[in-house]
């Protein structure tokens, strides 16, 4: 079976791949386990992570300022790049599996090539993302409006996608909070019944750093963004935890 993990940026992503990886279904190769998130493991596949960079015309990793294409396309050399990508994981055999973030974005293309696949989707509040984007000393603080600006359009485009995806898919599928994820048992088990296996519990609670308050700056921009009729973060919010607990 194929696994595609959706998610945003620092959403829990890495830490589902991880688990995934480490109980027997393949994530990608040259996943070190002596290299840390905070040195560069994100359990990520380097295939899908360049193609998807290719895919949004992405000159380099960026987040905050990588807007979705208006016409999403893949041409006829990169449809044959992730046939050969999937032909060679389906020939290992065994369950395999990717991640990356903008696979929230490119998800269209992927659907019309992997056939027969599962969808593992985790999704955390705007308010716990931020921490990670926001100015972190008091020289950059002026760059803040901007950055949440950029970061609240990216959070509500990556989880609108999700929610679309999951709403339409005839694939089966589930829907992780990461909060609840990282304070509980209870997500952890509903992953392992999904997959039908164990999964080891690979969370460090000193990695789980941002938790849930309130920026004054982020409900401002939320506002901003709602009044101009652009996007509506806490109704998006709102239907992730309404999907979750109804499936």
């Amino acid at each position: 079976m194929i696994y595609v993990v959706l998610g945003m940026h620092k959403s829990g992503t890495t830490l589902v791949s991880q688990m995934l990886h480490h109980g027997g279904i393949f994530m990608g190769e040259n996943l070190d386990e002596g290299i840390s998130y905070d040195r560069g493991n994100k359990y990520e596949d380097d295939i899908p992570y360049r193609l998807n960079l290719e895919f949004l015309h992405a000159p380099d990793d960026q987040v905050l300022y990588l807007e979705p294409p208006g016409n999403l396309a893949a041409d006829s050399a990169q449809r044959e790049r992730m046939r050969a990508y999937i032909d060679d994981r389906n020939r290992r055999g065994g369950d395999w599996g990717f991640k990356d973030p903008r696979t929230c974005l490119t998800y269209p293309l992927w659907e019309g090539e992997l056939g027969k696949h599962r969808i593992i989707a985790v999704y955390r509040p705007p308010e716990e993302g931020w921490p990670r984007f926001r100015g972190q000393g008091l020289r950059d603080k002026w760059k803040d409006p901007i950055a949440a600006w950029a970061f609240l359009s990216r959070w509500c485009e990556h989880n609108g996608n999700i929610l679309e995806i999951l709403e339409r898919t005839t694939m089966d599928h589930i829907l992780l909070g990461y909060h609840d994820l990282m304070t509980g048992d209870a997500e952890l088990e509903r992953l392992r019944r999904f997959v039908g296996r164990p999964l080891e519990d690979r969370r460090r609670k000193d990695l789980y750093r941002s938790r849930p308050r309130t920026y004054r700056l982020l409900e401002w921009t939320k506002k901003r963004l709602r009044s101009v009729g652009r996007y509506d973060a806490d109704t998006i919010l709102e239907r992730l935890r309404s999907f979750r607990t109804n499936t």
